[in-house]
């Protein structure tokens, strides 16, 4: 046995560093950590990180909890061979709410057979704000476990475990992590952070060292000594790095993935403005007159309420009316409460721009929203103050703009909503009502005065979505009004990315964004975090964002992405869970499936590539579109995959009520995007859209089609005057993520014909490229393979092992106990088949495609779209009705 005299952990070079005496060596370093549970918002590596604790309420570096479990819970930790240990330290995690101090603890070994109690055991307190010590008998263990009784129906939780060594330990290798699987630009470099934790004498120190295990090029490590650098590479391919960290004779070394790619084009592609645009779709035309005649006079209505107590217009009011000098109100509702008002605003916009082909019921909501506006929009004004800034939460009382004390107060979160209606309302009045873009423009124009490099203040706000808001902005007055005006705002966007710095992984601020390799946090913050990242780096060609972007994606999209195309497992607070961790019970805000929609149609703006669209195609037609229910009376908040509760008409937290009708019904950018002299068919929805400015035309392009009922779409492409174009047509592929496998196979089209001729075009980047000269009237025919899949999940994923779930087209299916009994499973040779039938949803929704089979009891199996799940009355009345995506399979 060798004793030890030191231990060390270096924050800043990767070990861990300070000096103790042999009885103070804290074993707990080198230990392998496990537990019975832990909440996804919290970390094992947290028990033993050596972080130095404050209070129990504050989390610092990092915490362990068991929430929502209760009772008896265990922590342990192993070792590769036998410690000797007489005393342990806890220090307790109690954040007040769900996870408070335990009502008792207790220390177990494991004696080779079992775990059985220490002896004569003195201490197990379980005070908060200080290290509980507890000594026994000494034991040589290779494992310690520490449980925990849980106070009442609390979880438990620890903020550091150490495991003190009585001076006859061995001595052990150092423990080293080389980081996250990540993906890289060529040209461009990754930023390695390994860490390593050791137990040391005073000689020799833990060394480390950077190399290449495998990869076909080469790979240049700044400074491939210490556990902080980066590497860059020669050429494109997957590299797997190594660091080794050695003491002595006694090394460890762990591996890191880097998949290195080609830049994207030099150019990217412009998005296109929604504007005016006609609907003739079964499915669309059913969910925009929801919206339009149900959905958005119902928030018009709630908002306008002057007693509501989550805050609408009455906050607007106030605020004008301190800041005319005459009597107000408190502010009402959350620091945000604004933004429901904005995303509203925005939505009344696209939906007044819908085409109601003569439908009353249409025509009359769309006036009444014109009516609305012309209410809302001079309160808005009104509530702006002298310099453009603009958020009655601060204005209300008095507080400074801008403050790090209040990063949460979402001032960049509310004037990024603004800037977006704005936007719509100018485009909405075909540019000749500019009040309320000129108000988005005063208040862009303030944060550019106070925000920025010295001597402006440095800032960032807790929520995201001003950066995306201020890059679409730039671009619009850049457009609009030319000679580079919009570029500070672009400019704007970067600097409040690029402050983002040590903080927490709540809000993507733990560390730098070019240096953010895996989703982490709250899944809204995080998805507009991201989709800002990718404004910026569409604008900048910065290949450490480009970089950070692509790795974030590959992260969210093969290793935290629902079959819905829903992100946010909900095990942290509204936000991602572990990789591969999937629990049906997904949380999957509303919210965040739009935040998902803006990132993956950037990056298909910025690669031009077919497969960010097949994604958010996958995330509009489920998780989004299945949020409202038929009505367009009653949303979900959350979006899980399997469910048992009825949508509600509001929320005490109504932030999704405007964001999802403003992102349902901007079709025309989602359905096409442009470039010079290229035009990208996105999505196939039966309509009439005119695209602007294809190099210097006008075309309007018509699609006839009951997508994603039926596969056949016919295309005419009407340009204004013939012209030499290339018409990009995409390809669907329906597994981009390698989470998920479909039998059968459905890519592709099985026919195109270019005005009844068959053609077989080249496939550049996920798209059919026809290049030609265009003339009114051509029409491009295309018949996409629509048959029902059965899908199957990555083994990595526990919660769908050994179960299947089924898709036709883009449209996840599920089964809803309305129509079977619940819990049976499907035999995997069940033969399955799509009937259209206007039951059992009526006419409105269209003729729908149900999916036919039997369970393996020979019981018949019904599967509907997961969109319309939970629309129909359970036939237990007592309670909602049930539904699952995911079925158990049998052989």
């Amino acid at each position: 046995m060798t004793n030890l005299f030191h231990w060390a952990v270096l924050l800043t070079t990767g070990l861990i560093c300070s000096i103790a005496t042999a009885e103070d060596v804290n074993l707990a370093l080198v230990g392998k950590a496990t537990t019975s549970h832990v909440s996804g918002d919290t970390s094992l590596t947290a028990l033993n990180d050596a972080s130095v604790p404050e209070t129990s309420h504050q989390r610092g570096r990092g915490s362990y909890g068991n929430w929502p479990t209760h009772g008896t819970q265990w922590v342990q930790y192993q070792w590769s061979q036998p410690i000797s240990t007489k005393k342990v330290r806890v220090f307790w995690w109690d954040d007040h709410r769900g996870v408070r101090l335990p009502a008792a603890c207790r220390v177990k070994y494991w004696d080779g057979d079992k775990f059985v109690p220490v002896s004569n055991p003195e201490g197990l307190g379980v005070k908060a704000s200080e290290y509980n010590t507890t000594t026994f008998d000494e034991v040589q263990t290779d494992q310690l476990r520490l449980e925990m009784d849980g106070e009442d129906d609390f979880s438990t939780g620890i903020l550091e475990w150490q495991v003190l060594d009585s001076g006859k330990s061995p001595d052990f290798p150092p423990t080293v992590s080389a980081g996250i699987d990540r993906v890289v630009v060529l040209g461009g470099k990754t930023y390695l952070r390994g860490q390593a934790k050791a137990l040391n004498g005073s000689k020799p120190l833990v060394t480390m060292k950077w190399s290449k295990a495998s990869g076909q090029g080469d790979v240049t490590f700044a400074d491939p000594t210490a556990s902080r650098t980066t590497a860059t590479f020669s050429e494109t391919g997957r590299y797997v790095l190594k660091l080794t960290g050695s003491k002595g004779n006694l090394s460890d070394s762990s591996l890191v993935t880097v998949q290195v790619i080609e830049p994207p084009p030099a150019k990217h592609l412009d998005l296109v403005d929604t504007r005016s645009y006609t609907l003739n779709s079964p499915l669309w035309n059913d969910r925009a007159k929801a919206l339009i005649v149900n959905w958005i006079p119902h928030c018009i209505e709630r908002i306008s309420d002057p007693d509501l107590k989550e805050g609408g217009i009455n906050n607007l009011v106030d605020a004008a009316n301190k800041l005319a000098g005459k009597p107000h109100g408190k502010h009402r509702g959350y620091v945000f409460s604004n933004a429901w008002i904005y995303n509203t605003i925005e939505s009344i916009c696209v939906a007044v721009m819908i085409d109601p082909q003569g439908d009353t019921e249409i025509i009359a909501a769309q006036n009444a929203m014109r009516q609305t506006l012309e209410d809302w929009i001079p309160k808005v004004l009104a509530a702006q103050e002298a310099d453009g800034y603009l958020q009655t939460y601060f204005t209300l009382n008095d507080l400074p703009h801008w403050s790090p004390r209040h990063r949460d107060a979402h001032e960049g979160y509310v004037a990024g909503y603004l800037l977006e209606a704005g936007i719509a309302h100018y485009l909405m009045t075909e540019k000749n009502d500019s009040r309320l873009y000129d108000a988005a423009k005063r208040l862009a124009d303030c944060w550019c005065n106070q925000i920025g490099p010295a001597p402006k203040q440095e800032w960032f706000d807790g929520h995201q979505a001003m950066e995306i808001a201020l890059v679409r902005f730039g671009r619009f007055v850049n457009h609009v009004e030319g000679n580079g005006r919009g570029s500070k705002y672009i400019d704007l966007a970067k600097f409040l990315l690029d402050g983002r710095d040590d903080g927490s992984e709540y809000d993507q601020s733990h560390v730098p964004v070019t240096e953010q390799y895996a989703a982490v946090g709250h899944a809204v913050r995080a998805s507009y975090s991201y989709a800002g990242m990718a404004d910026v780096a569409m604008e900048t060609h910065d290949t450490d964002y480009q970089s950070a972007v692509m790795s974030l994606w590959d992260n969210v999209v093969n290793r935290k992405y629902y079959l819905t195309g829903g992100i946010g497992s909900g095990e942290t607070s509204e936000g991602f869970g572990p990789d591969y961790s999937l629990p049906h019970n997904a949380y999957c805000e509303s919210c965040s499936s739009c935040g998902e929609i803006f990132m993956q149609h950037k990056l298909h703006l910025a690669h031009h590539d077919a497969k960010y669209a097949d994604l958010y195609e996958q995330t509009l037609y489920n998780a989004l579109l299945g949020s409202l229910d038929i009505a367009g009376k009653h949303f979900y908040y959350p979006n899980p995959l399997v469910s048992h509760t009825n949508r509600t008409p509001w929320h005490v937290c109504p932030c999704c009520v405007g964001n999802i009708p403003r992102t349902l019904l901007m079709l025309p950018t989602w359905m096409y995007s442009k470039s010079e002299s290229n035009l990208y068919v996105n999505l196939f929805v039966g309509s009439t859209i005119t695209v602007k400015d294809v190099d210097g035309i006008d075309v309007q392009l018509v699609q006839t089609t009951d997508y994603p009922f039926r596969g056949d779409v016919v295309i005419e492409v009407n340009p204004s005057a013939a012209k030499a174009m290339r018409l990009h047509i995409r390809m669907p592929r329906r597994d981009i993520s390698t989470l998920y496998t479909a039998t059968p196979e459905a890519d592709g089209a099985t026919s195109i014909h270019l005005n009844g001729q068959a053609i077989t075009p080249s496939i550049e980047k996920g798209y059919a490229v026809i290049d030609r000269v265009w003339k009114p009237g051509d029409q491009v025919e295309l018949e996409l393979p629509m048959p029902v899949q059965r899908i199957k999940a990555d083994e990595k994923i526990a919660a769908t092992r050994g179960q299947v779930a089924l898709r036709r087209g883009p449209l996840v299916y599920c089964a809803e106990d309305v129509d079977q009994e619940m819990g049976k499973a499907i035999s995997a040779k069940s033969p399955l088949e799509a009937i259209s039938s206007a039951e059992p949803f009526g006419e409105s929704v269209g003729n729908l495609p149900i999916i036919h089979g039997t369970w393996s009891d020979g019981s018949e199996l019904t599967a509907i779209p997961y969109y319309l799940r939970n629309n129909r009355t359970s036939k237990d009345a007592s309670r909602p009705a049930r539904s699952t995506v995911w079925l158990k399979e049998e052989p």
